[in-house]
């Protein structure tokens, strides 16, 4: 299964023709309310691993001033055994204890954990089973509906009908209860689905994560076009909701790119602008925030640049929409 976390043939380092860039407007405080970590249980596993010390390293040298971060979930260190809804506690409490300060910046202040809403366990206890495992950090949960019929997307594992399912929906309800927001991640084709979620449960709180993840693969390659005028109206429309805030990040792994081009904080911020100016247009500052999607954006640029990116679409905004953007509407949302 793969999550939005997980990057198949880059790690977290950048492609090979990112040059370093020095920060633009440095002293401009974030709060990174996307991020992921790599770690697994056997001492052999080939893969790479990621953890909070790394993110911290890549935070200090891009040169912005990160100060807070929120972990998502991404299927890591699971228990291994035991009923199938718990094993995701491994990651909730591994995550609390790669949590802290580490220098200025600090790592999972809030924790976004898997729980399985439509699962038929007792959610109450399910619930407070994380709230613990994650030491105060528990903000929301996450069950993700990322499909499309285009073949390496079909394989992906999630339900793509999950949020209709009357388990599920039931399951929702007690996230309100423990004032915990629910995200999910999806593609532009699958916007609709979050929209009617979302009117059907006014009393919750919803993230829409990396922009409702527009597509330029597969059969959308070479048609963004035609993607951002059927992206835009179901962004448009999910934006009328009050109980809707949106995370802006996470393009450009499902792009095509140009190989040749090189990486710059320039040409992100060309290609991006259009989608990040609708968004912020049609939520408001104040319901929207930026996102690095780290490491998961690594084959996309270097974490730098993706801020760096971010600010040249903000030039033109006022102090008081910066703020929201890069940290109030993250604080207010995470209860950081």
């Amino acid at each position: 299964m793969l999550h939005s976390g997980e990057v198949r043939s880059q790690e977290h380092a950048p492609p090979a023709s990112t040059e370093p860039e020095p920060a633009l407007e440095p002293a401009l405080p974030i709060i990174d309310p996307h991020f992921h970590l790599r770690d697994y249980r056997e001492a052999d596993d080939p893969r790479p691993r990621y953890r909070a010390a790394d993110f911290a390293a890549d935070v200090a040298a891009s040169g912005h001033a990160v100060h807070d971060s929120v972990f998502i979930e991404c299927s890591i260190m699971y228990r291994e055994d035991g009923p199938a809804p718990l094993r995701s506690l491994g990651e909730t409490a591994y995550v609390a204890q790669q949590a802290g300060r580490y220098g200025p910046l600090r790592v999972s202040g809030g924790i976004v954990a898997r729980i399985d809403l439509a699962a038929h366990t007792p959610l109450e206890a399910l619930i407070d089973a994380h709230a613990e495992a994650a030491g105060g950090r528990l903000r929301g949960v996450r069950n993700s509906i990322a499909w499309d019929a285009y073949g390496p997307l079909a394989a992906m594992g999630p339900d793509p009908h999950l949020l209709e399912r009357p388990a599920f929906r039931e399951g929702l309800r007690h996230l309100a209860r423990h004032d915990l927001s629910f995200e999910t991640w999806q593609f532009h084709p699958q916007i609709e689905q979050v929209t009617a979620l979302a009117r059907a449960f006014p009393e919750n709180r919803f993230v829409l994560e990396h922009l409702g993840a527009p597509l330029g693969i597969g059969p959308y390659a070479g048609k963004l076009d035609e993607v951002f005028a059927a992206w835009r109206k179901d962004i448009v429309a999910l934006a009328q909701l009050p109980n809707v805030v949106a995370k802006i990040g996470g393009l450009g792994p499902f792009w095509q790119r140009d190989a040749a081009t090189p990486v710059t904080s320039q040409a992100l911020a060309r290609d991006w602008r259009r989608w990040i100016e609708t968004t912020i247009e049609a939520f408001g500052p104040e319901r929207c925030m930026f996102e690095s999607n780290w490491p998961a954006n690594s084959s996309v640029s270097s974490y730098g640049q993706i801020w760096n990116a971010f600010k040249l679409v903000t030039q033109g905004c006022s102090d008081s929409e910066k703020a929201a953007l890069y940290q109030n509407t993250a604080r207010s949302t995470y209860r950081l």
